[in-house]
């Protein structure tokens, strides 16, 4: 845990360090005294648009699974902004699942279910847009087998959590229980095609928004990026995020979109502002409704 935190640490100061850098204070001045208002707005309303296409997409599953209504899922996403501003990313949304309510595991599975799509469009745009390679390929369908045969890895660890009776009934039966709800979930989505489909596309528009967004911010600031600048972007600034264990992928992130638009100040200012825009507003937001949620006493 403390090399965790201390790798956390470093990462922060090498990803703030080396951004620093890069900006000059004159041209940063510059580029905030000639920045595009409209297409900063313009920003926001994809990011929002993002949120409520994330939202939409675990709905979809969640109401299936336990008939959780579209309110109730928004304000957990919304929290979970909140959350992880203070947790690391993978942590964070774990966090929010306990905010939706009913079953914890079925709902976690039916998250889950929606981000394993979304890392599959991903994949899989950037192997059209970027080149095949061997390792995105054995990921991609290695994903997609996962997806599709999921059963399988369910039966296997139900097998294992059974061979541990014979030492201790009571912790295997516990375990089994959680297999089993958390399958509940993945197996609704994965046996239902229009389900499916419809999490396919709301994650290929999630996707597609996301990218769009660091274009029209980088319009914003008088810098043309490409969609395939933009989708390298989005990318390393996931990557980054969450191979750092920041919480909010603060300095990471932003580190990911500089290197993918090439080192400069506008570059970085375009991946601080972007973050701001996407993440780091919506973290307010999140506190209001989390507290709201918990009725004050978090």
């Amino acid at each position: 845990m403390r090399k965790r935190t201390l790798f956390s640490i470093v990462a922060f100061l090498v990803s703030v360090g080396y951004m620093a850098h890069t900006v000059d204070m004159r041209e940063m001045v510059e580029a905030f005294s000639t920045a595009t208002p409209g297409f900063v707005v313009m920003a926001f309303g994809l990011a929002l648009a993002s949120i409520l296409v994330s939202t939409l997409r675990w709905y979809l599953v969640l109401k299936k699974v336990q008939g959780t209504c579209f309110r109730r899922t928004l304000k957990a996403v919304l929290s979970g902004y909140y959350m992880m501003a203070f947790l690391p990313p993978g942590v964070g949304h774990a966090a929010k699942v306990k905010l939706v309510g009913g079953d914890y595991f079925r709902a976690l599975s039916a998250l889950a279910f929606g981000v394993v799509i979304e890392v599959i469009i991903v994949i899989g745009i950037s192997l059209v847009v970027l080149g095949a390679s061997l390792w995105g390929l054995a990921l991609l369908g290695f994903l997609f087998l996962l997806l599709v045969y999921g059963r399988g890895a369910y039966t296997l660890l139900l097998k294992a959590t059974r061979s541990l009776r014979a030492l201790s009934p009571g912790v295997s039966r516990r375990l089994e229980s959680y297999v089993e709800r958390a399958y509940s979930g993945w197996g609704v989505a994965t046996r239902d095609p229009r389900t499916l489909t419809a999490a396919a596309v709301l994650s290929a528009l999630a996707v597609l928004l996301q990218v769009w967004g660091v274009m029209v911010v980088g319009k914003a600031f008088g810098v043309s990026v490409s969609f395939l600048d933009a989708l390298n972007a989005f990318i390393l600034s996931t990557v980054f995020g969450a191979v750092s264990g920041i919480p909010a992928g603060v300095g990471a992130n932003e580190l990911g979109i500089t290197l993918a638009l090439g080192p400069s100040t506008r570059s970085t200012i375009i991946a601080f502002m972007y973050k701001f825009i996407y993440q780091y507003s919506w973290a307010a937001v999140g506190a209001v409704e989390f507290y709201r949620t918990l009725g004050g006493k978090a």
